[in-house]
């Protein structure tokens, strides 16, 4: 039997989020920008670590040592 890969324990902190919305009450349309949750994510540095060690390892965003810079392997410059 396989065993299941360890989960990164910076995803821990999500296991002490309060209760949050994720669209304020009474509004119609969603946006990112009212997100509590998204909000509360943003503010926890080791969440942020995380995906970006993620975008990266998955090859989503690259580095270029030339310029000292991260991109999208799609951006195009336009």
């Amino acid at each position: 039997m396989a065993k299941s890969k360890p989960r990164d324990k910076r995803l821990d902190v999500a296991k002490e989020m309060p209760p949050l919305c994720r669209s304020p009450r009474g509004k119609e349309n969603y946006s990112y920008k009212t997100d509590a949750v998204f909000q509360w994510l943003s503010q926890r540095p080791g969440m942020i670590s995380y995906l970006f060690d993620l975008l990266s390892r998955t090859g989503y965003i690259v580095y270029d040592s030339k310029s000292n810079t991260w991109q999208g392997v799609n951006y195009d410059g336009t």
